[in-house]
């Protein structure tokens, strides 16, 4: 075939990348303009105080370090699926969701970027991984299932159980695997039709009512019911995701939509005003996963900067106040109720855990290890630099385990996907820095 035979052959292929990369150009010029123009949201300037925390400078990674890259890839080598390509959520489950999707296939690309697995071994891993997403029933004919069983694609409840109408659609999950999908396209753009055909089937419109986000579930009567979906950090982490796809998410990406600032250990922290009880139990949990994916895939900016920092000094505080040491996040358990949140502030509550239904947990409020190792690449100083030491406590064979229970400080030895997806993410950027945006934060205070 000539080369403009072939050209012409390729060329939805090739309109499909030009199109991608417009969109994520124009995201950044436009993120740019606001970050000039309009500054930090009002009220979260004054989050950063004079002892703010440095960033951490890229380096190549130590010899513990290394050792925790290829622990956590263990967890990947033993826990997916040789036929559908995709992981299981948690050691020895073979259900996944569109997060976890994300997460792993995030996970392929940083263990290829460290040296743990060659540049051949990464790209069948994702061949694998796509054929399967284009493979996959939707849920209403529009978007992902909430979940699917890793072994046979079908979609499933969040038991596992086969669920032949499906359970709904999770705009956050969806926009968590486009990162990895637009990074696929780039990275390995020989996948790029994969990616394409996997994504043209989507109706991606369906997540947004023009400006919020968008989810969707099965009620018990068979209805298919929709409602706004995520709060403040993961709200705006997801319509970060799906801008460059088209989707318009005005009132999703905006911090300042529902911003609320509360005291907790004399720290100011934003979070979102919807408070739980008002809109009908939905948390509103303040936690640390959002901003560090955030940080770790586009860098930090004036707004995202001092949330992370005022962040990091509450978790301080609470370890100068308690002797406890603070990485909080939501982690799978070793025990029922198998998943909790654990939350700096949900509502009124302080330093709370809950079950994914609502429930209080108390006793399994944790550490998190993918949330120290987070900070710990992140910033630099005396705590994340503790929080990093801590995690290395937790590194096994098969993988990092969860986590700690904050109660007695037994281990919580859950091996999880987004555990360890998490881990490798943030070695990748204490390597390399962001993933989307290499250059230098542009905020004064990153500089400092």
């Amino acid at each position: 075939m000539s080369f403009w035979g072939g050209l012409l052959t390729a060329r939805s292929h090739l309109a499909f990348l030009v199109g991608l990369a417009a969109a994520i150009f124009t995201v950044h010029y436009a993120g740019k303009l606001a970050r000039a123009e309009s500054g930090p949201a009002p009220g979260l300037a004054a989050l950063a105080s004079d002892e703010a925390l440095a960033l951490r400078r890229p380096a190549p990674l130590d010899a513990d370090e290394r050792r925790m890259a290829r622990a956590a890839w263990s967890y990947f080598e033993r826990n997916t699926d040789a036929a559908t390509g995709l992981a299981g959520s948690v050691e020895g489950y073979p259900s996944t969701t569109m997060w976890d999707t994300g997460s792993q296939l995030m996970a392929i690309l940083a263990a290829e970027d460290l040296g743990v697995i060659s540049t051949d071994a990464a790209a069948l891993r994702l061949r694998r991984a796509l054929k399967s997403l284009r493979a996959i029933p939707l849920f209403d004919r529009k978007l992902p299932n909430k979940a699917y069983d890793t072994r046979t694609l079908e979609m499933v409840g969040y038991d596992n159980r086969p669920a032949p109408n499906g359970i709904g659609w999770s705009a956050l999950d969806v926009a968590r695997v486009l990162v990895p999908l637009w990074i696929v396209t780039w990275r390995h753009p020989e996948l790029t039709p994969l990616v394409r055909r996997a994504v043209s089937r989507w109706r991606l419109g369906a997540l947004s009512d023009g400006g919020a986000l968008v989810g969707a579930q099965r009620r018990t009567d068979g209805a298919v019911e929709r409602y706004q979906e995520g709060r403040f950090g993961y709200e705006q982490y997801a319509a970060k995701a799906l801008l460059p796809w088209g989707v318009p998410v005005a009132r999703a990406i905006d911090y300042r939509a529902h911003l609320a600032f509360s005291e907790v250990l004399g720290q100011r922290i934003p979070h979102d005003d919807r408070h739980p009880r008002r809109y009908g139990g939905t948390h509103a949990a303040v936690i640390s996963e959002p901003w560090i994916l955030d940080a770790l895939e586009h860098g930090f900016d004036a707004t995202t900067l001092p949330i992370a920092r005022a962040l990091v000094r509450v978790q301080e505080r609470r370890f100068a106040t308690t002797g406890k040491l603070t990485a909080i996040s939501e982690d799978a358990l070793d025990r029922a109720p198998w998943f909790a949140y654990s939350a700096v502030l949900n509502g009124d509550e302080r330093w709370t855990a809950f079950a994914p239904d609502g429930t209080p947990v108390p006793q399994d409020l944790g550490f998190s290890t993918k949330a120290a190792v987070g900070w710990g690449v992140l910033f630099d100083g005396e705590y994340p630099d503790r929080l990093a030491a801590a995690a290395r406590a937790l590194v096994d064979a098969r993988g990092l385990y969860a986590g700690r229970y904050d109660q007695d400080g037994a281990v919580n030895r859950a091996l999880s996907l987004n555990t360890n997806a998490l881990v490798l993410e943030a070695l990748a950027y204490r390597a390399r820095g962001p993933w989307l945006r290499p250059e230098e934060p542009e905020a004064p205070e990153a500089r400092r």
